[in-house]
Order: structure tokens, then sequence, then C-alpha cells
């Protein structure tokens, strides 16, 4: 597989636009939304010594223990991504899809979206 990544103006061009789930086997610990390819924002939070870069490093304390997978979907370029991830916090705790143990930020006043849905349907299907 080749994979072709873009610099223009001394910076890397978006890699699409992505809402993504950490699961573990009691549910959704934590749920972001990115401009990244979802594999770098995923090694960020693994790595990154800032709590605001490497949220779930700083945030979830079995991380090393555990085995956990994220799961992303990448939204069109014109959706609010943040509106999606903070509609899908909501749908998660309203289906009993969180884990009592999540450490997702406290989800803003946000409406499902159709994007929300299909993440959080995809993602019930998993657990």
């Amino acid at each position: 597989m080749i994979r072709e990544l873009r610099v223009r103006d001394g910076e890397l061009e978006s890699s699409g636009c992505w809402v993504y789930a950490w699961v573990a086997d009691d549910g959704v610990v934590y749920v972001g939304a990115t401009a990244l390819d979802p594999d770098t924002r995923t090694w960020l939070h693994l790595h990154h010594e800032d709590p605001e870069i490497g949220r779930m490093r700083a945030r979830f304390a079995s991380l090393a223990e555990e085995a956990l997978d994220v799961v992303a979907l990448e939204l069109d370029e014109d959706v609010d991504r943040q509106r999606v991830r903070h509609g899908a916090v909501r749908l998660f705790e309203a289906r009993g899809l969180l884990s009592h143990r999540h450490v997702c930020d406290p989800p803003l006043d946000a409406g499902s979206t159709p994007q929300a849905e299909e993440f959080v349907a995809a993602i019930a299907g998993r657990l």
C-alpha cells in the first residue's frame, strides 16, 4: 500500500474530519473528534506528555493494562465534528453504552445528528 501525505505551506494538510471512540469491554471510555488521521491522534493520546493532547494517557489509569479498541468514523468536511462528538457522548450515555469509568469531557448541549446516530449504532453493534 502506498500512502501520500500532503505538506503545504509548511503544514500537513488535513487527513479528513473524524469522530472516534475508545471502547473497552464494559463500554465507551472516551469520545473525541479530530482533523488528524486517527492513527496519529491515537498515538498522541498514548504518548504525548501534555495532558490536553495525551488525554487518555493522563486520564485513563488502566490504559497500560487494558485491551481497548479505537473506532473512528470519517465525516464529511462540512460536518461540525465537535457537534457530532458531543451528540455521540449524550447518545452513548442515554443508551447505557458509556463505561462507568469513562473519561469523556462533559458534553455540550448538542442535539443528535445523523452522523452521531450512525457512529453510536456502529459501536453499539460491537458491544
